[in-house]
C-alpha cells in the first residue's frame, strides 16, 4: 500500500486527474451492468374465436326471432271501430283485446252483437257491426261467432243474401233449405279437411250431397 501511495504521489496533478475519472467510470460501468434486468411478459393476445362460434350465434339470433314471429298472429280489424286495420298479437288473446288496439268501438257500434271473450285467430278478419244492421242468429261462442266475418254471414243469410260456404258457421248453414245440424257439421268438417271450396258444384263431394241437393242449394250458396 506504502508503494501505490509513494506512486500516486509521485503522479503530477493531470494524471491523478485523469486516473479518478477513469475509476468513477469503471464503477459506474460495472454497477449498471450488474443490475438485474426485467422479465420480458410475452404480449397478450386474445383467444382465438372459430369460424363455428360466429355461425352458431348468427344461428341462435335467427331462431329467436323466427319463434318470436311464429307466436304472432294476425287479425284485420274493420268496421265500427276508431282505429281500423291489420293488427298483430300473442296468441290467447281476445276481442276485447283487440278492440282495445283499434281505438275502441264507435258510438254507432252495436254492442250487443260483440263477444267481447271470443280467442283470436290468425288471419280473422274481425267485423264489427254497427246499430241497424240486423242482428245475427246466436251462434256457438268461438272466434267465428257474432262480431267476425262469420257473424256478418249470419246476417247476409238472414238478409236473403247467398251464404258463403267459406266462411258460414253452422248456424248460418241450418238457415238452409233442408239442411238441418248434421248435414251443416258435414260441410263444415269438410272444409276443415280439403280446404276451401272452389265451387258450389264441389259440395257434392261432401257425403250426403247428391247432384239434386247441390242443384236445388245453389242459388243460396256462394264461395267468394
Amino acid at each position: 500500500m506504502d508503494r501505490i501511495g509513494d506512486w500516486w504521489q509521485g503522479l503530477t496533478r493531470k494524471m491523478q486527474l485523469v486516473g479518478v475519472l477513469v475509476g468513477a467510470g469503471i464503477l459506474l460501468l460495472g454497477g449498471w451492468w450488474l443490475r438485474p434486468q426485467p422479465t420480458a411478459l410475452p404480449p397478450a393476445t386474445p383467444p382465438p374465436v372459430s369460424q363455428g362460434a360466429h355461425a352458431s350465434t348468427a344461428t341462435s339470433t335467427k331462431a329467436a326471432h323466427q319463434a318470436a314471429t311464429k307466436t304472432k298472429i294476425y287479425v284485420d280489424v274493420q268496421g265500427a271501430v276508431h282505429q281500423p286495420g291489420l293488427y298483430a298479437f300473442q296468441p290467447g288473446m281476445r276481442v276485447a283485446d283487440a278492440l282495445r288496439v283499434a281505438g275502441g268501438l264507435l258510438s254507432r257500434a252495436d254492442r250487443r252483437q260483440v263477444n267481447l271473450a271470443a280467442q283470436l285467430t290468425d288471419q280473422q278478419q274481425l267485423v264489427i257491426p254497427a246499430k241497424g244492421e240486423k242482428e245475427s242468429a246466436p251462434a256457438p261462442t268461438s272466434p267465428a261467432s257474432v262480431g267476425s266475418s262469420r257473424g256478418a254471414s249470419s246476417a247476409a243469410a238472414s238478409a236473403g243474401t247467398p251464404i258463403n260456404l267459406n266462411t258460414a258457421t253452422l248456424t248460418d248453414l241450418q238457415q238452409l233449405t233442408g239442411i238441418g245440424a248434421k248435414k251443416a257439421q258435414k260441410i263444415i268438417d269438410y272444409r276443415t279437411e280439403h280446404g276451401d271450396f272452389k265451387s258450389v258444384r264441389d259440395l257434392t263431394q261432401v257425403a250426403g250431397f247428391g247432384e239434386k241437393t247441390v242443384a236445388r242449394l245453389e242459388p243460396q250458396l256462394t264461395v267468394g
